[in-house]
């Protein structure tokens, strides 16, 4: 199964998604989502494992990533990289990882939760491709999977 998290505006990008990443495909329109900023108070990892102490929209992604093969987020840029709506809800990936740490790929990471997940980048605007093809290998790499690569889209409207 693969989740898309589409973070730009509803509807927009779904025929590129469609063109883009085949197979068992499930796209999640975040844009009109009530999703909260991550406070970074460790209780998915302290008090309530694997459960985030933010009650909103993010709890049934999280529920639809622990089934998930492969992660793909669609984001715009902002100053050459995922803009704010896109780091939201990557942010929000926490209590999928334990607190402790590991040596994985001759680096520290934490320990998975549950399982390895894959991740992949459509991008619109610009940004810096070997920037962003690094810190998807870097996601990848943190929730134990590969890269799915970094794919630019179509030419959107300006970041705002």
């Amino acid at each position: 199964m693969t989740i898309v998290l589409n973070t730009i505006e509803e509807g927009a990008a779904s025929e590129q998604i469609s063109i883009l990443i085949k197979g068992d495909v499930e796209v999640v329109n975040t844009s009109g989502m009530k999703i909260a900023h991550c406070m970074g108070c460790n209780q998915c990892w302290l008090k309530t494992p694997g459960v985030c102490a933010i009650k909103d929209d993010y709890e049934s992604i999280i529920k639809k990533l622990v089934d998930a093969e492969n992660l793909w987020l669609v984001s715009d840029t902002c100053f050459g990289f995922v803009d704010w709506r896109g780091k939201r809800v990557m942010d929000r990936i926490v209590p999928m990882l334990n607190m402790y740490v590991e040596f994985r790929d001759g680096l520290e990471r934490h320990e998975l939760r549950y399982h390895p997940l894959n991740f992949g980048l459509l991008y619109k605007g610009e940004a810096d491709r070997q920037f962003l093809e690094e810190w998807s290998q870097r996601v990848a790499s943190n929730l134990g999977g590969q890269s799915l690569g970094v794919i630019k889209m179509k030419e959107g409207e300006p970041c705002i």
